[in-house]
């Protein structure tokens, strides 16, 4: 008779927690949230309001909160069910016209305030690796405003495959590099396009940059050689919601 294994005890994963009164009420409105907490003293915020009629409330004493949320929660947070994962493909196939990919985006508060940007610009959905990335934390969700809880992510294992797939699929993929050799507004944005955005310090990624249609670069007149990722997303995601306005 072969010998017994001994039992494994299976733990459960805790909820994944997050914060911000419009993070918290664009996760309710997904229908993602399973729990909320709020602070006990909050004043009137119509947000609140609509948090109560979406989600199952549990009113708690402020210093409870700042140990579920460690971060500036205003007051409220939410367990959340898991997130839908996209596959790339996928994705493709809803015919998105404006999408975001991150190449070496490192810091959750430029991941979620790019993705903030792309969302009020009109994108449908983001790429972003699974390696060389911020994770989509509660700190990224916050800065996203929300954003995260409405825009279709794909988590992809390589950033140069998958911008192949993306060409393949009819949309233009260009890279925001400062030695691009076109200024934004020289280049069709009314297009179906994917906007590749790298980190601060490295940017783009050579074979990722090698391997999109065209590059752009943002003007700079001072002595700062670029701007921070983020407002350099948003800068470019205002020129395409320009564009597209007109």
């Amino acid at each position: 008779m072969a010998p017994r294994r001994p039992r494994v005890e299976q733990r459960a994963t805790a909820a994944p927690l997050i914060y911000g009164r419009n993070a918290v009420l664009e996760a309710a409105r997904a229908g993602r949230v399973v729990k909320a907490y709020q602070a006990a003293g909050l004043g009137h915020d119509p947000r609140l309001d609509e948090l109560k009629r979406l989600a199952r409330i549990e009113v708690v004493d402020p210093q409870r909160l700042d140990e579920l949320a460690h971060g500036v929660h205003q007051g409220v947070a939410a367990e959340l069910k898991p997130r839908r994962d996209w596959g790339l493909k996928e994705l493709l196939a809803t015919d998105p016209s404006l999408l975001v990919a991150l190449d070496g985006i490192l810091d959750p508060q430029n991941l979620g305030a790019i993705l903030r940007s792309a969302e009020v610009a009109g994108a449908q959905g983001a790429i972003i690796p699974e390696h060389r990335s911020a994770p989509l934390s509660p700190a990224a969700v916050k800065a996203s405003s929300g954003a995260s809880e409405l825009l279709k992510i794909a988590r992809v294992s390589g950033l140069p495959s998958a911008i192949v797939d993306v060409k393949r699929a009819g949309v233009w993929c260009v890279a925001l590099d400062p030695r691009g050799e076109l200024l934004p507004w020289d280049f069709d944005l009314t297009q179906r396009v994917c906007l590749v955005v790298g980190g601060e310090g490295e940017g783009v990624h050579r074979l990722v940059r090698e391997r999109c249609d065209v590059r752009v670069r943002l003007p700079v007149s001072g002595h700062v050689a670029s701007f921070n990722a983020s407002a350099a997303a948003a800068a470019l995601l205002y020129e395409v919601a320009r564009q597209r306005s007109r």
